[in-house]
């Protein structure tokens, strides 16, 4: 069987876009958000969010060369630190995982654009494609592009369906991108929905409201052929999606149980295997139930630790595959697999509480879940261990 490899990666957070710093903060269990303001009704207020450490545009072009700028950089750094030659990186394919994708410049155009017509958006939007091909065109890569947006899922789905082409050996490596920044559409949509945390996140906690924000950018370089410095590999997973509802999942948990066995099964491992869960852990109310009756469900009385990351970064939609991948591989490759921040109190309705220490651990195996909107579940597993 061939090894799926982490050959590099590079990230960009509210943490920073050095791979030391962020992982010495998280360490360090620091949170950097911004109150971002809300006009509703005449109503002015603030909700937090974890933003990039950089000073926003103020134009349709600074958002355009900021948004372009962010990407290529994070993706050279990751080419970098895979060490990739030319013929390596013209082989490679492109995984683009996005919720927004370039609905930021689609809102600032619209916002500016006389003609508000009902036509706006077949006229304007670019199409999906654009962003995959305009980084096979920067970076001269002549494999495939696919750009995924399946919520919460995108870029963990990236890292899966490329893990499974390198495995059928259609393709030698490949480029996964995870990559969100602030939008309005998503801002805005959450709070009228009333799941944006006012208050600090505190994922699985009794006194829990809801989600806090972020944006970021995540690159993973797989490879079948040649490891990478962080000595990990990506097993595999499994993905599905729970038609219970149709924006959250069944609560008790059945679909995800079934995700997290079938991921199990596809990789060869019992449940007692797995060292740790990097958990959804959005901090909703439903969803934190949910996934905990599926870790229920599928390990049954000896659940591992689990932990939520997004308390550090914040909740990077359809970036946090490749963002919270990074960060417990990360944190793994230094020594601890990092606790959940926040959590103060116990969920009568979970009867458990996330790690809130940080677990002393060098080699492993992990599970990475996600368990987003609208019902999507995708399961990973990867490891650094013999």
């Amino acid at each position: 069987m061939v090894r799926i490899h982490i050959r590099g990666r590079a990230l960009s957070c509210s943490l920073g876009d050095d791979i030391d710093q962020i992982i010495a903060r998280v360490k360090n269990r620091e949170v950097v958000t911004v109150e971002t303001p809300i006009r509703v009704a005449g109503l002015d207020y603030t909700r937090p969010y974890y933003r990039l450490p950089a000073q926003y545009p103020q134009s349709l072009t600074d958002l355009e060369r900021f948004f372009f700028d962010l990407l290529y950089r994070t993706v050279s750094r990751a080419v970098e630190d895979a060490g990739l030659s030319e013929e390596e990186l013209s082989e490679s394919a492109i995984f683009f995982g996005s919720t927004s994708i370039d609905m930021p410049m689609v809102e600032w155009t619209y916002r500016t654009t006389p003609d508000d017509s009902s036509q706006f958006l077949s006229e304007k939007a670019p199409g999906y494609g654009r962003i995959a091909a305009g980084l096979a065109e920067r970076f001269h890569v002549r494999g495939p592009c696919y750009t995924l947006t399946t919520a919460c899922t995108s870029s963990a789905n990236g890292l899966m369906y490329a893990a499974n082409l390198i495995q059928a050996g259609r393709i030698p490596r490949a480029i996964v991108i995870g990559y969100d920044i602030f939008n309005e559409l998503g801002f805005f949509g959450f709070e009228s929905l009333k799941l944006i945390e006012p208050f600090g996140y505190k994922p699985f906690d009794k006194n829990r409201i809801g989600i806090i924000m972020g944006e970021g950018c995540g690159v993973a370089i797989l490879d079948g052929r040649r490891p990478g410095k962080t000595g990990f590999t990506l097993l595999g997973g499994s993905n599905a999606c729970d038609t219970f509802n149709v924006t959250t999942h069944n609560v008790d948990g059945s679909d995800i149980a079934w995700v997290i066995g079938d991921a199990l099964s596809c990789c060869g491992l019992e449940p007692d295997e797995i060292d740790a869960v990097k958990a959804h852990a959005t901090g909703s109310p439903m969803n934190d139930l949910t996934e905990y009756n599926g870790m229920k469900r599928a390990f049954g009385d000896r659940i591992p630790p689990f932990t939520g990351v997004k308390p550090y970064v914040g909740h990077t939609v359809g970036a946090c595959g490749v963002i919270e991948m990074i960060i417990i591989a990360e944190s793994v490759g230094r020594g601890f697999f990092p606790a959940t921040p926040g959590f103060q109190e116990i969920d009568d309705e979970i009867g458990a509480a996330p790690i809130t220490d940080h677990m002393p651990i060098e080699r492993g195996t992990f599970m990475l879940n996600y368990f987003g909107f609208g019902g999507n579940c995708t399961s990973l597993i990867i490891t650094n261990g013999v």
